[in-house]
């Protein structure tokens, strides 16, 4: 399928999965994924994720989706899962509704459960287009094409952080920003990684973006719950 109408097939898949007369006509089907969960043991959660994985339950805010789950509503009934992991999610939340999830999350979360988010890393991203090397805006380009979004200049490196994937409408982190919402929600031993890399081995390779312009605008942080 062509670029052009593969980008459009996406974007009007996009506007019915996010319609929010849907969302709020299907809000009961979190009870219903709360449920699940809380019947089964040592709970691998995926969270803003559709497709299935080998050992982890995806869940997602969408209207196409096997298991709803949206993240600013507590989670019910639950308090056994022991991974989490977001993959691109909170940038796309205002600030007030990431640091929800996060404690919706948590609470949700058994004893030394392990939380981990890939996300744009602002400061990294801040310090190439300082450099002013063309080499960064060659690798994002790349990276760019296969989303339709024309890379040519440095600022385009800040432009498509804060505008491009519906950013324009969530919060872009720096590590430490993050770090302090995730241990003034409860988590401690907050750890940066880059992508497909992790000090545990259930944790690694996770990260489905893997061009050479993600290892340095992603960050992947973990945290535990005491």
């Amino acid at each position: 399928m062509p670029l052009s109408l593969r980008n459009h097939a996406h974007y009007r898949i996009h506007r019915f999965n996010s319609n929010r007369l849907l969302l709020l006509l299907l809000s009961w089907r979190h009870e219903v994924t709360c449920k699940r969960l809380g019947r089964e043991r040592n709970v691998q959660l995926r969270v803003g994720e559709s497709r299935d994985f080998e050992g982890w339950i995806s869940t997602n805010y969408q209207v196409l989706v096997r298991n709803f789950l949206d993240g600013r509503r507590h989670l019910t009934g639950v308090s056994n899962i022991r991974l989490v992991y977001l993959d691109n999610v909170i940038e796309h939340l205002p600030k007030e509704d990431g640091i929800e999830m996060l404690k919706n999350l948590f609470f949700a979360m058994e004893s030394r459960g392990v939380i981990r988010l890939a996300t744009p890393d602002l400061e990294s991203i801040c310090n190439k287009y300082l450099t002013y090397d063309s080499k960064y805006v060659d690798e994002l380009q790349q990276d760019m094409k296969a989303h339709g979004l024309a890379v040519n200049a440095m600022p385009d490196l800040l432009r498509v952080t804060y505008c491009a994937f519906g950013h324009e409408k969530g919060f872009i982190y720096d590590f430490d920003t993050l770090r302090i919402v995730l241990e003034s929600t409860g988590f401690i031993d907050v750890e940066l990684f880059r992508p497909g890399i992790s000090s545990r081995s259930e944790l690694r390779g996770l990260e489905s973006r893997t061009g050479r312009s993600d290892q340095w605008s992603q960050m992947c942080i973990e945290a535990v719950k005491p």
